[in-house]
């Protein structure tokens, strides 16, 4: 008798215990799934406030300045970081604040380069407004006859550095010629058959238009001109070419797209430097790597 009450003791116990462990089983899971609720906000969060950084930067971006490789630069970036984000399989603890300090260094950064956009355009603004007013008056005096010479001196300055032309959007892309003669993008060196160099001529209502001759300089990564052309001089010293085209410049944005030759044979892995050689001013330069 004693023992039927001892089993059924040990039974009943058994099953409280039974009952507190599934309990405690699903509060635990409970529990983790609000826990990962909560950290999939955050990483929402940290995603939305990427994407508006990366807004930021396009409309920066599409301004057109001068610092447009550091934005772009910048943006890319950004993206980077928003993509590994989105790779996260599963969000912790840990990896929300490694991704929370890193979106707060992003947004400093953010903010100190938007910063440097904003005062170098008031300046160029401010330059434009100088060179207006200054071509205004040089005008007005050549009409009236007014012998103001030192005057002038400033201001014809300030219209000579205004006048120069600025070259934008410059883009080099390695490409190997097939046998039907199309065009196709590689990164190989011993299949690159062409470069092709683009870049847009900003508007300049200030500089004299017409025939505007463009020559452009590849080095390879031993410092050579490959495909060299001739060479021209520029200042005291003699410059060899790899390409040259002359462009019909009436004053506003231009594109500009030269295709040159190269022998794949004599190419070498490494990076290649390109200059843009305008007008005898050096307006643009930037490197291609093939591989």
């Amino acid at each position: 008798m004693e023992n039927k009450q001892s089993n059924k003791l040990i039974t009943i116990v058994l099953g409280i215990l039974l009952i507190l462990a599934l309990a405690y089983t699903f509060y635990s899971n409970s529990e983790y799934r609000a826990l990962q609720a909560e950290l999939e906000a955050d990483k929402a969060d940290i995603k939305a406030e990427l994407d508006g950084l990366v807004v930021k930067y396009d409309a920066k971006i599409a301004e057109n300045t001068t610092m447009n490789a550091k934005l772009i630069a910048a943006r890319a970036g950004v993206i980077t970081y928003r993509d590994s984000l989105q790779a996260e399989k599963r969000a912790s603890y840990s990896t929300i604040k490694t991704y929370r300090n890193k979106v707060y260094s992003l947004q400093e950064k953010n903010k100190k380069l938007l910063s440097e956009v904003d005062e170098l355009t008031y300046q160029n603004e401010k330059l434009n407004e100088e060179v207006i007013a200054a071509k205004a008056i040089i005008e007005t005096q050549e009409a009236a006859g007014i012998e103001l010479s030192a005057i002038n001196e400033v201001l014809v300055a300030k219209v000579a550095i205004a006048s120069e032309l600025e070259v934008g959007q410059l883009t080099v892309v390695s490409m190997k010629k097939r046998s039907s003669g199309a065009l196709k993008e590689t990164s190989r060196a011993r299949y690159t058959d062409v470069f092709k160099v683009s870049f847009k001529i900003d508007e300049n209502t200030l500089t004299l238009g017409g025939d505007k001759i463009a020559y452009i300089i590849i080095k390879d990564v031993e410092g050579t001109v490959i495909a060299s052309k001739g060479k021209i001089t520029n200042g005291e010293e003699e410059i060899y070419y790899s390409d040259t085209t002359t462009i019909d410049y009436q004053n506003i944005d231009t594109e500009v797209i030269v295709i040159t030759d190269v022998n794949r044979k004599e190419n070498i892995k490494g990076a290649y430097s390109i200059t843009i050689i305008l007008d005898g001013n050096t307006v643009g330069k930037t490197t291609i790597t093939l591989k």
